[in-house]
């Protein structure tokens, strides 16, 4: 996703394609890894900016966790549905958003949709927010939006939050994203003025490409 309209396109149309390779069933391996690393009780709300149909949003709902997935797409909404084997529920209309419920199962928390931009979402949200897990939103965003995506974060999380968010580096190899380099100084220049960082592991998968999963912990705001 990117922030202008022409941006935001490209990914109404790969889900329109089904040019979807950024899509996985699978639990991100990293999540499973590195999601005990944090202090997030079970029942805990969980926000993941630009789910799509992620697998990793039922992994956390099975554990317990209430997801609040936010997604441009509604196509790709409706797809875990149809995947979940789920009616789709009624829209709810909210201010900037579309938003889709499905209440807690046997086996696992409830998860809601907000269908809309994820920097149209209210502050006030983050009376909701206990944690977060980014796996796709940052490196989806070009360098100009990055910037941006990092004070919304922050807006979002209310002291202590922590979160999982994955970064993504090519060693050797032109920058053709999305998805996008975000290298580890970057990481650090987006999100240390407001959270605290720690570099969990990496893992290099079969094209090249190293993920970089990190810990973050949001800063208490600087009194006057």
């Amino acid at each position: 996703m990117a922030t202008s309209g022409q941006g935001n396109e490209q990914w109404f149309e790969r889900w329109r394609e089904g040019r979807i390779g950024f899509h996985s069933d699978s639990v991100q391996p990293m999540l499973a890894r590195y999601w005990s690393h944090l202090s997030v009780s079970t029942g805990a709300r969980v926000l993941l900016p630009l789910c799509g149909k992620s697998g990793d949003i039922l992994w956390l709902a099975q554990r317990g966790h209430a997801v609040l997935g936010v997604e441009l797409v509604e196509q790709a909404v409706r797809s875990w549905f149809k995947d979940q084997a789920e009616a789709l529920p009624e829209t709810v209309a909210r201010t900037n958003f579309n938003r889709f419920e499905s209440p807690e199962r046997v086996g696992r928390a409830g998860v809601t949709f907000d269908v809309g931009n994820f920097f149209h979402l209210d502050a006030a949200l983050s009376d909701d927010i206990d944690a977060f897990y980014d796996r796709a939103a940052l490196i989806a965003l070009s360098e100009a939006a990055r910037q941006r995506y990092a004070l919304k974060l922050a807006e979002l999380c209310r002291p202590n939050v922590e979160g999982l968010l994955i970064s993504l580096i090519r060693d050797g190899q032109p920058d053709q994203g999305p998805p996008y380099v975000v290298t580890d100084d970057e990481v650090h220049r987006l999100f240390a003025p407001n959270f605290m960082l720690e570099r969990l592991g990496d893992r290099r998968d079969e094209r090249g490409m190293t993920e970089v999963v990190w810990r973050l912990c949001r800063r208490a705001p600087l009194s006057c």
